[in-house]
This record gives structure tokens, sequence and C-alpha cells, in this order.
């Protein structure tokens, strides 16, 4: 898939939000609990956020859980660190484990730790530094995990998080014809789907589906490509992805 529209989005999107206020990224507490500041003013909610190389699991008001079992069956520590028996799991640098396969099996892309899904094989051919891409046994079904870090914001690198879907939407519509937009919230986070009315105009044969979002200066998408029958995306999007 070409990348060339993502820098053409977010450059067109880029002048308003100069506008807009700055604040400093910084952990906050109040009486109800611990809470994180974006850099943008936001804060995460209703799922798992990355932070300084941990994963954290915050509730639908912003408060991060800590010492118990989170709603989506994992373990965080009394600081709030995901942890799986016992062992806090620590996000590797993308300069070090752009794409890094460890002893569990899981496969690091960007920010995206990904479990390999039940009955797709990684295809190496395919698969580069910054993306990778698993076919199931027939080959004519894909599954793919890309990200591409966006550079030279000026400063302005916190400000794509807030505007991560109306630029989406903009790269979207450019990359082909949107037939349907849905929004999700899975262990991950929040992501925006997209379903082509005519996959085979891009060259696709089959359906296509493209899960995308911005975060931390970076856009992420998985792409479900081809036959796709019996395949459960929201399902690989929920376990699959950290």
């Amino acid at each position: 898939m070409k990348k060339a529209w993502l820098t053409a989005a977010v450059a067109g999107m880029m002048t308003a939000a100069m506008v807009m206020p700055v604040f400093a990224a910084e952990w906050k507490q109040d009486t109800t609990g611990w809470w994180y500041q974006q850099d943008d003013g936001s804060y995460p909610s209703g799922g798992w956020e990355w932070i300084d190389g941990r994963c954290y699991y915050f509730d639908e008001t912003g408060y991060c859980l800590l010492d118990t079992t989170t709603p989506d069956g994992y373990t965080v520590d009394a600081s709030g660190a995901w942890t799986v028996d016992g062992t806090v799991q620590v996000q590797e640098t993308q300069e070090t484990a752009a794409q890094s396969q460890n002893a569990s099996g899981t496969i690091t892309v960007g920010g995206l730790t990904v479990i390999p899904p039940a009955g797709f094989t990684k295809v190496e051919e395919l698969s580069s530094a910054d993306c990778v891409y698993f076919a199931n046994a027939s080959m004519d079904g894909i599954v793919g995990v890309a990200t591409e870090k966006i550079p030279d914001m000026g400063g302005y690198e916190s400000l794509l998080d807030s505007m991560g879907e109306q630029i989406i939407d903009y790269a979207m519509a450019e990359l082909g014809t949107v037939d349907e937009k849905s929004t999700h919230e899975f262990a991950s986070g929040t992501w925006y789907c997209y379903r082509f009315a005519n996959a085979s105009e891009m060259g696709f044969d089959g359906q296509l589906y493209v899960y995308a979002r911005i975060r931390n200066a970076e856009v992420e998408m998985v792409l479900f490509m081809g036959n796709l029958v019996g395949v459960n995306m929201d399902g690989i999007m929920n376990q699959n992805l950290r």
C-alpha cells in the first residue's frame, strides 16, 4: 500500500491545529485515582495505552486500574502496569525492535505488539521493518499490520492524536471509495474501521477492510484483504494486538 497519501493528509490538516493549546504529558492524581494527561490535554480511557514503555488499562472515565484483573482478562500490578505471570511487560523500542519476534511468538511492529492470528502464517517476502503480513493456508486471505512514523511536525506531534480521526477519514477517502465506517474499542484502544466498496479499484481481489488510527505521531493500520470468510476481524483486533 502506498504511503504518500499519509503525508499529504497530515499536511492538509495541520494549519488549523497550530492554534490549539499544548499541554505537558504527565500522570495526575486526585481523590478518585490516577489518570494520564496527554500532550494535547486529552486522556486515555476505555482500554489499553502504552506509556513510557509499559501498558496500562484505563476505565471508561479515564482512571488507571491498579492491582486487579482488567475487563478483558489481563492482570495489572499495583502501579497499573500489565503483567504476565507476575512480570511487567515492557515495550521494545522501535529502533531496536521495529519487527522482532520473541520467545512467546509475538511480533513488535512500531508501537504495536502482534500475536499471529490462528490459521495465518507470516509471509516473509511481503513483510518489512515497518509492516508484517500473514496469509491463510490457501494464500487468498491476508492480514497486514503496518505502522509509519510521521516526521517533521515542528513540535506539534502531540496534536496528531486529537486530530487523528479527521486525518484518517481524509486519507481513506483519498485511497478509495469508503462504503462504511465504524468506531471500535478494543484492548489496544480506539480504532476506526473502513470497508471499501470496490477493493478491485485498488488492486485487491475480494474484500478490503482497514482498521486505522494515529497514536503518538505514528499511523497504525491493520488490513484485512481478500477471502475473509470465517475471519473474526474484531476478535483478531481485540485479542491479537497490544
